[in-house]
Formats: C-alpha cells, sequence, structure tokens
C-alpha cells in the first residue's frame, strides 16, 4: 500500500527541546534501578507507549505538538543504560517488557498503541510479541529488523551502519563499545550541530539530506546523542547490540495488528527491513511512502497521527 505525506510540522525550537528535556520522571523499579521516562503531546489523550530509535528520547520530541493539537499521549522511556535509566546487566527485550508493563500500570493505562522507529523496532516487537493484551494496535516507522546477518541485506546499509551491522553481533561489548562510543564522542565534546548530519551523510537519502539542513533538526540530533550518553558508553552499546543479535522471539508468532510506514528511500533502514516484517507477521500491513526516507515520519508528524487516526488507532 502506497502513501505520501505533504503536511510539514515546523521542527521545534532549541528552547523547546531544553524545557522538555526537564520534564523527566523517575519509576523506582520494582525489581531495583531505575526507569527514566518522558511524556509528550496531551497528558489526558489517548495513549502511545513509543520505543524510541538508536538514541535516547530527545526525538521523539518532534511528535509533541501534533500530539497535543490531536490529543495523544506519548509516553517514552529510555531503555537501560539510555539517558537517566539505569543500566541491568545482562537485560533482554523480553525481559525489559516488565518494565513497561509496570510503567503502564503506575501511569494507569490498561490499552495503548504501541509506537517505534529505528532501532526501537526489537523492543517494540518483543511487547507486541509478550503482551498483545495492551496493546490496542502496534505502528511501526521503518524499523530494525532480525536481518542483520543477511548478507544481501547489509548491502542495502550506509556505508556507517553496516559496519556497525557487521561488527555488533559479534563483538564482545567491552569491544563493540569503543566505535560505538565514537557516534557521541563529537556531539559530547565538540557540540557540534551540524556534526550530526556530516557524520551520518552516507546513511542519508536526499530526502533525508534535505531535513538536516534545518539547524533546529541538528541541534536536536546533537542532544539526542548526548542524551544517550549521559552514563558512559556501556548502556548505550548494549542496546545497539541487542538489534544484531538474536531477539529470543518469532515475528510470526505476533498476532497484534501491525501498521507499518516506511520511506521507499531510506538507507537508515532500507524497506527491505519492513517488508520482511509484513511476510513474517501475520497481522501487518505495510504503508510505503514515496520518495521519502527516514525520518519523514517526525518531521511530518501532524499528517502521521492524522493518518494513524484514520487506522482507527
Amino acid at each position: 500500500m502506497e502513501t505520501t505525506m505533504t503536511l510539514n510540522t515546523p521542527i521545534i525550537s532549541k528552547e523547546q527541546i531544553e524545557d522538555l528535556n526537564r520534564r523527566v520522571n523517575i519509576l523506582e523499579l520494582k525489581e531495583g534501578g531505575n526507569l527514566a521516562y518522558y511524556e509528550y503531546g496531551d497528558v489526558r489523550g489517548k495513549p502511545i507507549l513509543f520505543f524510541h530509535g538508536t538514541g535516547s528520547h530527545i526525538h521523539v520530541m518532534l511528535l509533541h505538538e501534533a500530539a497535543l493539537e490531536m490529543g495523544y499521549r506519548v509516553i517514552v522511556p529510555d531503555r537501560p543504560g539510555v539517558g537517566l535509566s539505569d543500566f541491568k546487566k545482562g537485560w533482554t527485550l523480553l525481559k525489559s517488557v516488565g518494565n513497561y508493563v509496570e510503567l503502564l500500570d503506575i501511569l494507569k493505562v490498561d490499552k495503548c498503541i504501541a509506537m517505534g522507529i529505528s532501532g526501537g523496532g526489537p523492543s517494540l516487537m518483543a511487547c507486541a510479541h509478550t503482551i498483545p493484551e495492551r496493546i490496542e494496535m502496534v505502528i511501526g516507522l521503518a524499523c530494525a529488523m532480525p536481518l542483520y546477518r543477511d548478507k544481501s541485506s547489509l548491502k542495502t546499509l550506509g556505508t556507517m551502519d553496516r559496519f556497525y551491522a557487521r561488527v555488533g553481533g559479534k563483538l564482545p561489548l567491552v569491544l563493540f563499545r569503543i566505535p560505538f562510543s565514537l557516534l557521541g564522542l563529537m556531539q559530547t565534546v565538540m557540540k557540534s550541530p551540524n556534526s550530526f548530519a556530516k557524520m551520518m551523510s552516507s546513511s542519508m537519502c536526499a530526502s533525508d539530506a534535505r531535513l538536516f539542513s534545518d539547524p533546529n533538526l541538528q541541534y536536536l540530533f546533537m542532544r539526542d546523542f548526548q542524551e544517550l550518553f549521559r552514563r558512559g558508553s556501556k548502556g548505550p552499546a548494549y542496546d545497539a547490540q541487542l538489534v544484531y543479535k538474536d531477539w529470543g522471539f518469532d515475528l510470526a508468532d505476533i498476532k497484534t495488528r501491525i501498521e507499518i510506514f516506511h520511506g521507499t528511500e531510506d538507507k537508515w533502514v532500507p524497506i527491505i527491513f519492513s517488508e520482511y516484517l509484513a511476510k513474517k507477521a501475520p497481522c501487518a500491513t505495510l504503508h510505503s511512502v514515496q520518495n521519502e526516507g527516514h525520518f519523514y515520519h517526525l518531521v511530518y508528524a501532524q499528517e502521521l497521527l492524522q493518518k494513524i487516526s484514520r487506522l482507527g488507532a
């Protein structure tokens, strides 16, 4: 199924980013440790449990204004070791689902939409697999899928993404942390907003490059990676490695309805990954978005939420 995106929601300002970032909430988990989470949009609106990509919660702020206008409550936990969430040695995708259930219980959310982007795909699918009774619908936004051991799929990735995919599933964490931490070094030490766009240029199609010409988006992703490495590189590197390793469950066993949105020109996570999900999961539908890349779904936030609303979410 093909779709197009035409309505551009303005990218939020530096001041809004810093204001929203100060609104952190900390949940003390029953099993020990803290889970940091943020809420965007309408706090009384329809809840969306959102799994951020390989980064922190910051990029999800692009949904804030549209969610506020359209009556959605976007709940965004940072995974273990990311931002202010405590790292848990040996945590797995399936084990972490219990933390998200605890969060929903504390917030008195019985059912929600589950949504994720890019590297948030594994956690999103783990919830769809484990707690279908709590999820009305799954929305996948160009999510990573377990295809990183497939040589033909690797060839579709940009140079940097292909490198991390190849070493991510092989190196022990102590070694993988070294190259992965370089992603955050430029953001946290040099503090250069346009460095992210330069660093990730091999993963940008024309659409993404055009979006990243915006200084506010450059600033947002600088802050995104600064928050990602708030407590060092161990947690973020472990979180990234889980994408490349065995997830512990089969996508074919997921019976929850899944609606997938993916830009046809995406180089970060090529559309072949969503095509794989659409074939494997029995209740998945792919909506390909012509001539768009990886971040259109967040920048075009209002139209994205309108499409989701029309789907019954």
